[in-house]
């Protein structure tokens, strides 16, 4: 592989001619509801545990579409937060004009706050909305099971967790169920639904079904560490701070990316999220596993302190001049000091090179996550990524992508890129399934 062919992978990714019917088949096919499952219709009472950014939008989204609900958080002050967020973002629609002043006061009539678990003994399903510590969420789903009906769905709002691991934790596991929602939950028409290994058939269906009904995608994935979305989101900036080893700048990596097509590069978006969220999620990947390979420089960041916006520095610095981010010298410092440390050399990496291997690996991983059974199709995985974490649409997802590109120049790249970064027998190893579908490709 040549540098000038390298450099070829950008003009190869043109759009699709019929990426629109090809998305339009992926979401019709997500949000299909097995025959003979049962309705959402006795799902009308909804308790919400946790007042925070993700608690607030889920409740909302459960309002809008005519459900009571209840959020129990045992901060008096979080509550009080709530329902004033609640209360300007409905505000907000009467002034867009997308609801009338009437619908804005029956949307708010549903509301209840209560610091007391107990208020939620009649609720129909229960979503907690806690942060993502296991300890936690196991300690809140076994209050739920105790206190709730025996036929209340108990759902678990988790991104990365283990369903099971929670759901044994209840008196009803039958009844536990993951319940990924997207910031803002009442906008974001994504939804990952995670069945543990002891969810009925029946929750399943009730819960598919009511997907529909507040306007959703519901994919279902199965229970491993980041589901279908954010397995994929954990591999493409890992990619990216990987180059930020070998020498690109957080500028760079997110210019590029951004100008070939994605919503916000992945270092902005690290930033946006806090840095110390994925950083935890690291270190207790690192704990179960310390032989597994993970970029150093995310760690180091953060053991700096810079988490991102919430702290004022992350990859970038935020301030009063530059309130959206801006480069540093203390970034360049820290990425000078952590190549370094790991015996590498920086060199200039260009924007090609930067876009082929952070989408190469998101192929290269939806591929793996396919073998491994964590999507049910490729549709579901391309849906996941275009709805929910800023994947051009134009493209049609990583699965679309890797035959517009043709698979067996994938399969050439990943091998590629796994000997020029050094890691070709671990995230850049070519899972069989890609392999196979090549050889399909070629045979046809």
């Amino acid at each position: 592989m040549n540098r000038r062919e390298d450099e070829r992978f950008a003009v190869n990714t043109a759009p699709m001619a019929n990426v629109t019917a090809y998305m339009e088949r992926a979401i019709a096919l997500a949000g299909a509801v097995p025959d003979g499952a049962p309705s959402a219709e006795s799902l009308q009472r909804v308790g919400v545990v946790g007042a925070g950014t993700m608690g607030r939008g889920i409740a909302l989204a459960f309002a809008n579409k005519g459900r009571t609900v209840t959020i129990v958080d045992p901060s008096e002050k979080a509550l009080a937060d709530a329902r004033a967020h609640i209360d300007r973002l409905t505000e907000r629609q009467v002034m867009k004009g997308r609801i009338s002043q009437a619908q804005a006061a029956a949307v708010l009539e549903l509301f209840t706050f209560s610091p007391e678990m107990g208020a939620l003994s009649q609720v129909d399903i229960v979503i907690e909305a806690v942060p993502e510590v296991l300890a936690l969420k196991q300690k809140v789903l076994a209050e739920l099971s105790r206190i709730c009906g025996p036929n209340t769905i108990l759902a678990s709002n988790t991104s990365t967790l283990d369903i099971d691991a929670i759901a044994d934790a209840t008196d009803a596991p039958e009844r536990v169920i993951g319940t990924h929602f997207f910031v803002p939950a009442q906008v974001n028409k994504l939804l990952e639904l995670i069945p543990a290994k002891a969810t009925s058939a029946a929750v399943l269906g009730q819960v598919l079904a009511l997907a529909n009904v507040l306007g959703k995608q519901a994919v279902v994935a199965r229970n491993v560490d980041g589901f279908i979305g954010n397995r994929l989101f954990d591999r493409f900036h890992q990619e990216a701070m990987y180059l930020l080893e070998e020498g690109a700048t957080p500028q760079a990596v997110d210019a590029a990316l951004e100008a070939w097509g994605m919503a916000i590069g992945p270092l902005r978006a690290l930033d946006l999220v806090g840095n110390d969220i994925p950083w935890g999620v690291r270190v207790q990947r690192a704990k179960a596993n310390p032989s597994l390979v993970q970029p150093r420089i995310g760690d180091a960041l953060c053991e700096a302190g810079f988490f991102g916006q919430k702290t004022g520095k992350g990859w970038y610095l935020y301030d009063a001049e530059s309130p959206r981010g801006r480069g540093y010298d203390g970034i360049i410092k820290l990425l000078e000091a952590t190549s370094s440390s790991l015996g590498i050399t920086r060199r200039e990496i260009s924007a090609d090179e930067i876009v082929s291997r952070c989408i190469l690996a998101l192929i290269r991983e939806a591929y793996a996550l396919l073998g491994e059974g964590v999507a049910a199709r490729a549709t579901d995985v391309d849906m996941v990524y275009v709805t929910g974490y800023g994947f051009p649409a134009q493209h049609g997802g990583p699965f679309a992508l890797a035959k517009a590109i043709g698979l067996a120049r994938v399969v050439t790249l990943a091998g590629y890129y796994g000997e020029i970064s050094g890691k070709a027998g671990s995230v850049w190893r070519v899972p069989d399934t890609l392999i196979a579908a090549a050889k399909r490709k070629e045979e046809a």
